[in-house]
């Protein structure tokens, strides 16, 4: 890394917010220690980072990490509201194990390439280089009961004066996020980086909102290669673990479910706080992109007991962004920074402009400028 030109100002004021130019050296508000993460399963067992071995040459499979990452809740209340549409067709209730028998082969049917559901049951494969799916031989699981289960299978509840609305159709999936983020607050111990992204489930049919059935908001953003439903989530840094997600819905959807308890606060501010709510008072480190990132996201999280860093773009109020955009900076690894202290004269936020293939500006209340370890991207 190279420090910056000289001809940076020294202090800059920013909406109130004074900071000064110089490297950090020691690092914003103590070192950040090291934790591994793990899952408790309902038995009270514990499942880490280290490998499959549980003890006894016993090994963790992967039912074994499924039922420990799925919501045991879920699982009853799928059985319980599928078992109910099963009825209706005059069929017997499901069990819990037929049901996770279907999740089974959904999950396995991915694996195979079919024009029409009906050939994963076929008994003769389409030529002899292949094998025959001959699925109900193999999982034991009938088409018949499979097709049922197909247009039966319930993950919410969904009330029946809805209509075909929005917040209707978003009913059908609420409560079972609902239920992964309470498992997941109660059960997984995250190490001590949490990333905090949007990711895309995709989505190959009709979407958008002129849409009456389907999909109740399709996305379409260029600078990624699926389209389909937006979900902001926070995750594991070190196990890639999900820890919470947030639905993205439309805006009047947003203003209809609206709670009020945001505080005043930017949008991104507000969802990142929600999202890292279960780790607050823990020390740990909280990396987001620039959706999330503002000065005011970095003091909200410091008032939480959470450590932040954050690639800025737009929200830049309190932010230095005359230096950072004004100081002439050509070659990769070329950087400045300031940082602000707080009245009692302790660091608690540092500014960085470091030039990549292009500048990026990171907000911080962690870390240093110091070399880090090169990382080699393929």
């Amino acid at each position: 890394m190279v420090p910056a030109a000289s001809s940076a100002p020294t202090v800059v004021t920013a909406h109130g917010l004074t900071w000064t130019a110089g490297a950090v050296t020691e690092p914003v508000d103590g070192p950040v220690s090291t934790q591994g993460w793990s899952v408790r399963t309902l038995s009270g067992e514990v499942i880490h980072g280290e490998g499959d071995t549980i003890g006894h040459e016993r090994t963790w499979t992967p039912y074994d990490y499924f039922m420990a990452m799925f919501p045991h809740k879920q699982l009853a209340l799928m059985v319980r509201l599928t078992s109910s549409k099963l009825e209706t067709r005059d069929m017997r209730p499901i069990t819990g194990r037929e049901l996770l028998k279907f999740v089974g082969v959904t999950m396995l049917a991915t694996r195979y390439e079919f024009c029409a559901r009906a050939d994963l049951w076929a008994t003769k494969a389409r030529n002899k280089y292949l094998i025959a799916p001959d699925f109900g031989e193999r999982t034991g699981l009938p088409r018949a009961l499979f097709d049922a289960l197909w247009s039966c299978v319930a993950f919410s509840v969904q009330a029946e004066s809805g209509g075909d609305t929005e917040k209707s159709r978003w009913q059908l999936v609420d409560g079972f996020v609902t239920n992964i983020k309470e498992h997941r607050a109660a059960r997984v111990s995250p190490s001590e980086l949490i990333c905090v992204d949007d990711s895309m489930c995709k989505w190959y049919r009709q979407g958008g909102y002129w849409i009456r059935k389907g999909l109740p908001m399709y996305v379409a953003i260029d600078r990624t290669p699926e389209n389909g439903r937006e979900i902001q989530n926070a995750a594991c840094g070190r196990s890639g673990l999900m820890l919470r997600l947030s639905i993205m819905t439309s805006a009047g959807n947003q203003l209809e479910t609206a709670t009020n308890d945001d505080d005043g606060l930017p949008h991104g501010t507000a969802v990142l706080k929600k999202l890292v709510a279960p780790s607050a008072g823990t020390t740990r480190t909280v990396c987001a992109d620039s959706y999330f990132a503002s000065v005011t996201a970095a003091h909200q999280l410091l008032a939480m007991g959470l450590r932040f860093i954050g690639v800025f773009k737009t929200a830049t109020r309190a932010f230095l962004m005359g230096p950072m955009t004004g100081t002439p900076l050509r070659d990769r690894g070329e950087l400045m920074s300031y940082t602000h202290t707080t009245a009692d004269g302790a660091m608690d936020l540092m500014a960085v402009l470091w030039v990549d293939r292009e500048r990026r500006c990171f907000i911080s209340s962690t870390s240093t400028t110091l070399p880090g370890t090169p990382y080699d991207r393929l």
